[in-house]
């Protein structure tokens, strides 16, 4: 995967910016220092996991367009074994806040949020990514708010703060990858839970009315060079509208909208690609007492199982096809509060459709046409998530399963012909254990 997708993960998490401190009780801001009006402050987080894999590596002959392929295979018969030291599914965070009250109609407020990898590839003394992923200003009065600058995008974002309220705050979840550490890890993100990003764009949020808010978007917009879309004419458009009774009740809707162009050159000569990714996703959240729910669904095209118009070659061929896709997901949690103990889990499913161009099991010969594309991605979690003030302990188990569309298998005297059609699958189990302390 490109260090874009990386970026995108990164929560996811994943996971996520000041968006996702809010949402959770346990943020906590440090006062610093005030000077001519402004208030500053800062927060963080820092966390360490032990992530160990276990189970099949990448099927013969498919392309790795997951993350958990055939890179820390050991064994002849392609067992996959693995064990890295890393973040959890948001990484360690130091962040700044400036607040200026300019007058009873208008505040200001200006974030940098630094996050912080812990490892990245598999080398000695490879360094961690550092990255300003939260970088905006913002300005508020009765009218809403307008911010400008690189926080969470708005669409996804619903369905990524249930992950990170319900399941994986001080987790870690999928890890999006095994070699590769860099960025956060991915909780619920890669089955049905799309990454929002930290595209810089501006954003208008209406005040809220009665708990119901509308917030729409203009990003700084994608390109998918693997399916040669590598211009983008006009910004990508987003929008969310919510509703939030306290802390009880959450429902949210949220789409995008963009316009991706390139050009393709082929035996007719060339031709210029004109093409539209979108994305809808809708969810809820409810909290009642010790009981937590939440899930959320999504449609789309353009998508790899990580994130909207991601450069991926799951996104779209190599003509400039999209790809459709759809994903959910579910979670529950039990809080025991003698224990100070979180019980969380869940499922979570991504479906990828071929498109008019993507081979068949064979031809019309009946010889293979392969390798497939990915058909869907099942994950299931579960987690223990323990407080001792002022750390927070995880021990999870995640378990991925992934399969292909049918392939066919050549035959063994002629193979020009199909013998037999298989399905290829990877299933792997990852242990996750780990500890945050947050301020």
């Amino acid at each position: 995967m490109t260090r874009r997708t990386w970026s995108n993960i990164s929560v996811v998490g994943g996971a996520l910016t000041a968006a996702l401190f809010a949402s959770s009780p346990a943020k906590a801001e440090i006062p610093l220092v005030q000077y001519h009006g402004w208030d500053f402050s800062m927060d963080g987080r820092v966390n360490a996991f032990i992530s160990f894999a276990s189970g099949d590596g990448l099927p013969t002959g498919e392309p790795d367009f997951t993350g958990a392929g055939t890179e820390d295979t050991s064994t002849a018969t392609g067992q996959l074994r693995s064990t890295r030291i890393r973040n959890g599914f948001l990484m360690s965070i130091l962040g700044f806040t400036g607040v200026k009250q300019i007058n009873p109609n208008l505040k200001v407020t200006a974030r940098v949020g630094i996050w912080m990898n812990a490892s990245g590839g598999r080398l000695q003394n490879a360094v961690g990514e550092v990255d300003p992923r939260e970088l905006y200003l913002k300005l508020e009065g009765p009218w809403g708010s307008v911010l400008g600058g690189s926080d969470l995008e708005l669409f996804g974002r619903g369905g990524i703060l249930v992950d990170h309220r319900i399941a994986h705050e001080y987790g870690l979840g999928y890890p999006c990858s095994i070699r590769d550490a860099s960025g956060g890890a991915c909780g619920m993100t890669g089955f049905g839970a799309p990454f929002p990003g930290f595209n810089p764009g501006f954003v208008y949020a209406s005040p809220s009315l009665g708990g119901l808010q509308l917030s729409v978007g203009v990003y700084d917009p994608n390109t998918i060079d693997n399916a040669a879309l590598d211009r983008a004419p006009l910004p990508r458009f987003d929008a969310e509208l919510k509703y939030e009774y306290k802390d009880s009740i959450r429902v949210f809707g949220s789409g995008f909208w963009q316009v991706l162009e390139g050009t393709v050159t082929s035996g007719t000569g060339a031709k210029d690609l004109h093409v539209n990714g979108w994305g809808v996703q809708a969810g809820a959240m409810l909290s009642l007492g010790p009981i937590m729910l939440g899930g959320a669904a999504y449609e789309g095209s353009g998508f790899s199982p990580i994130a909207a118009l991601d450069e991926s070659p799951l996104s779209g061929d190599a003509s400039g096809v999209l790809r459709d896709s759809r994903g959910a997901f579910g979670l529950g949690a039990i809080l025991i509060d003698p224990l100070k103990l979180k019980v969380a889990g869940g499922a979570g499913i991504f479906h990828l459709d071929k498109n008019k161009n993507d081979v068949g099991t064979m031809d019309s010969t009946g010889a293979p046409t392969n390798p497939q594309v990915i058909e869907q991605n099942l994950g299931i979690t579960v987690g223990l998530y323990q407080t001792t003030e002022p750390v927070r302990f995880a021990l999870e188990y995640f378990r991925q399963e992934s399969t292909w569309y049918p392939i066919g298998v050549p035959s063994a005297t002629n193979p020009m012909v199909t013998a037999r059609v298989m399905t290829p699958q990877q299933n792997v189990d990852f242990f996750n254990a780990g500890m945050s302390v947050v301020w």
